[in-house]
C-alpha cells in the first residue's frame, strides 16, 4: 500500500510543474521528437529533457530512438490519472496554443528542427 501511495505522490509531483504539464499535454497530440517539443514550446532542449526525465520517472512518457533522434509519447494504455490530466490540461488555452504550434512543427523535417535547436545551444555556450 505504501508503494502505491508513493507512486501516486511521485506522479502528482511530476505534473506539478507548468513546463512538465505543458509537455505532457503536448504529447496528448501524439508522438514527437524531443527537439520538436522544444521548438513548439520555445524552450531550451535541456529544459525539455529535464521535464521528460521527470515525466518518464512517473510513468507518463515513453521514448524510442530512431537513429540520432529521440521520440517521446504517452504509453498505451494510459492510467486513469493520466487520462484525466490530459483531458483537463488539454482544455487550457495555453496547451491549445502549444498543440497548434506542435502540429506546424511536425510538418517540418526533424533534422532541420534539431539542427536549429543545436544552433541555439551553441549560441548559449558561446555567450
Amino acid at each position: 500500500m505504501a508503494d502505491n501511495l508513493r507512486s501516486l505522490v511521485d506522479q502528482l509531483k511530476a505534473v506539478s510543474n507548468p513546463l512538465r504539464l505543458r509537455v505532457l499535454a503536448l504529447l496528448g497530440a501524439g508522438e514527437v521528437c524531443v527537439c520538436q517539443v522544444a521548438e513548439a514550446l520555445s524552450v531550451p532542449a535541456s529544459s525539455v529533457s529535464e521535464a521528460l526525465r521527470e515525466l518518464r520517472r512517473a510513468g507518463f512518457v515513453t521514448e524510442r530512438k530512431e537513429g540520432r533522434w529521440v521520440y517521446v509519447s504517452i504509453p498505451e494504455p494510459s492510467s486513469p490519472l493520466l487520462a484525466s490530466l490530459l483531458l483537463e490540461a488539454g482544455s487550457l488555452p495555453e496547451t491549445a496554443r502549444d498543440r497548434a504550434r506542435v502540429m506546424k512543427v511536425k510538418g517540418l523535417a526533424v533534422q532541420d528542427i534539431c539542427r536549429k535547436q543545436m544552433g541555439k545551444l551553441e549560441e548559449v555556450a558561446h555567450a
